[in-house]
């Protein structure tokens, strides 16, 4: 049974700082065991990105996109995470590959009390924002990000949508398949709610569904073909790793990109 993004419940239900503190150490995992939406998730956001950017990441986790990102394009990355374990394991990556400490710092800080006078051209969240307990918290993370943007400035938030999952859940019913169902620890947003977040001089310039055709095949019919064989789905499976390889169909996919951009 896959719940959410591959963190199982039988895991150690405490405050959320406390489980993430606890996967910081588990480097490519730390996230998620999903790695394949992972892998998606950084081609989507790379589309996006140019050299000679000032860029801010909320909710880095152990900072493995931020350095991946740091090694594709000349650009300076400040990245953030409320848990002081990831970002130890953060630094510790980044002592490991000197080459990027001049592109890359990391900081303690979680985005309800965070605050900063500087402008940046990208500031992109991946998966960090549906950690807030509610969606006051999340349309004030939204409004406070927004206003940190500099002229033509893009916020690049890479969430799950309820929505998106909601219609996964659709398609498994019919397959006499669970419901999946978001983790204890996240709160998925609802894309009505997005759309009405208004922010002088910002747009939500468009959203992207990258991840329905990956959804589709690797919870629906990879789980539906571990069933009929009596075994649990694999993240790695061939059908998923072949969804990789399509472009999205149709709009049933749990994790979106919405792109906001500020006006110049």
């Amino acid at each position: 049974m896959l719940v959410g993004e591959g963190i199982s419940l039988n895991e150690k239900k405490s405050d959320k700082r406390s489980f993430w503190n606890d996967r910081a150490w588990k480097g490519e995992y730390a996230g998620t065991n999903d790695l394949l939406i992972k892998q998606l998730e950084l081609a989507e956001l790379e589309k996006h990105f140019s050299n000679g950017t000032n860029v801010l990441e909320i909710g880095c986790g152990n900072g493995q996109s931020a350095l991946y990102l740091a090694q594709r394009f000349d650009i300076k990355i400040h990245a953030t995470d409320f848990s002081e374990e990831m970002i130890a394991a953060a630094n510790a990556s980044l002592k490991s590959n000197l080459k990027l400490a001049e592109k890359v710092t990391f900081s303690v800080a979680d985005i309800r009390d965070f605050q900063t006078t500087n402008k940046y051209d990208i500031i992109y969240s991946q998966r960090s924002l549906i950690n807030l307990d509610s969606w006051v918290e999340q349309k004030s993370a939204i409004e406070k990000i927004l206003n940190w943007l500099s002229p033509s400035g893009r916020f690049l938030m890479c969430e799950n949508s309820r929505d998106g999952l909601e219609k996964i859940n659709e398609y498994r019913k019919a397959l006499d398949l669970g419901e999946i169902k978001a983790p204890w620890h996240n709160n998925y947003l609802n894309e009505r709610d997005v759309a009405a977040v208004s922010v002088k001089g910002c747009l939500l310039d468009a959203v992207y569904p990258f991840s329905s055709t990956y959804y589709f095949l690797s919870r629906v019919i990879n789980a539906a073909l571990a069933a009929q064989v009596n075994e649990d789905p694999s993240y790695d499976s061939a059908v998923n790793k072949l969804a990789l390889r399509l472009p999205p169909i149709s709009d049933c996919g749990q994790t979106k990109l919405w792109v906001w951009r500020k006006a110049p």
